[in-house]
This record gives C-alpha cells, sequence and structure tokens, in this order.
C-alpha cells in the first residue's frame, strides 16, 4: 500500500540528485532488533524502535540518503523531508533525517 509513495518519492528526490537512495524499507522483528540493539549500544548515530514499534515492520517507512552525502549536515535531504511533511507523511527531521513515514492517518500514531 505505502510502495507507489515511497517510489514517488525516491523519483522525486533522483530528481534532485541521482545519488539518492533507500537504505532501509521494510524490515523483518529480527532486524528491527539488531538495528535496536545497535542504536542502543552506541554504534548508531540514528534511532530506532523497539522491535514491535517500528513502522518500517509494517512497511510504512522507508529510510533515503544520498551516497556520499553524510545525512547529518544534508541540506537537500533536510529540504526533501521538509516536502514530505507539507504532503502529509511523517519525516525523521534532525533526530533521524534519513526516516520517512506514512501519513500519521494510515500508521495509527498520533
Amino acid at each position: 500500500q505505502f510502495r507507489p509513495y515511497a517510489d514517488h518519492l525516491l523519483a522525486y528526490a533522483r530528481a534532485l540528485d541521482a545519488r539518492f537512495v533507500i537504505t532501509s524499507a521494510y524490515r523483518s522483528a529480527t532486524d528491527q532488533r539488531r538495528l535496536y540493539n545497535r542504536y542502543l549500544r552506541g554504534e548508531s548515530p540514528f534511532p530506532a524502535l523497539p522491535p514491535g514499534r517500528s513502522q518500517h515492520e509494517r512497511g510504512f517507512a522507508v529510510d533515503m540518503a544520498r551516497l556520499g552525502v553524510d545525512p547529518q549536515g544534508d541540506e537537500l535531504l533536510r529540504e526533501l523531508g521538509k516536502a514530505w511533511r507539507a504532503a502529509g507523511g511523517v519525516w525523521g527531521g534532525d533526530v533521524d533525517p534519513v526516516h520517512f513515514e506514512a501519513p500519521k492517518a494510515w500508521t495509527g500514531r498520533s
């Protein structure tokens, strides 16, 4: 259900810069646990929710970045996030700039 929107977001991003790639999409609970544990150990600069709480596990989120560009300081990624948010999507903001999620109405988040 979310895939066409993620594909459109990626196409838009690549129109801005061909180096944009999706770095993570659907995750199993096992994958989510691994990422969450890495985050808890301080091995990842990006937050990860515990298994069962991530929209990646439901297929409602993607992570995106530009190859060769640090996401933490990527102004183009930030502009893409603001555009996604303006269109109704959820963006991770400064804390998780690579994270793009379906609208809250889809996910049940408040």
